[in-house]
């Protein structure tokens, strides 16, 4: 058996859509890429909350559908144009990264387990 949890039937995540289970509790938002990549990700927008779930992808990133911040499913980076912000706005919204898990596909499951390597860590 390989490492993770299954958490949802390969078959059942379709090209260019999301999805949100539930691991360990946890909220966590399953996307297939376009490219049939199958990536894991918080749930939850770390600006305001809202269901990523409730969004769209974008390329190979989630829009949030609260106020489409954009956030990089593969890395966690946001992509909102950061480096516009007033300073002030810099100093509220700080570093709004999404949390990336580790995500892959065997025997017809998508298992989901810890940080995914390589994802964004820290603050800017």
């Amino acid at each position: 058996m390989g490492a993770g949890t299954p958490v949802l039937p390969s078959d059942e995540l379709a090209p260019g859509t999301l999805r949100e289970v539930r691991v360990n509790r946890r909220r966590v938002l399953l996307a297939r890429l376009r490219s049939g990549e199958v990536v894991a990700a918080s749930a939850v927008c770390p600006h305001e909350g809202a269901s990523l779930a409730e969004g769209s992808i974008r390329g190979d990133a989630v829009d949030c559908p609260l106020h489409h911040y954009l956030f990089d499913l593969r890395t966690g980076r946001n992509l909102y144009p950061y480096p516009i912000y007033p300073r002030w706005k810099q100093d509220e919204v700080g570093n709004l990264d999404l949390e990336v898990l580790a995500c892959r596909e065997e025997g017809g499951w998508i298992r989901v387990g810890g940080r995914a390597p390589g994802a964004v860590e820290g603050e800017r």
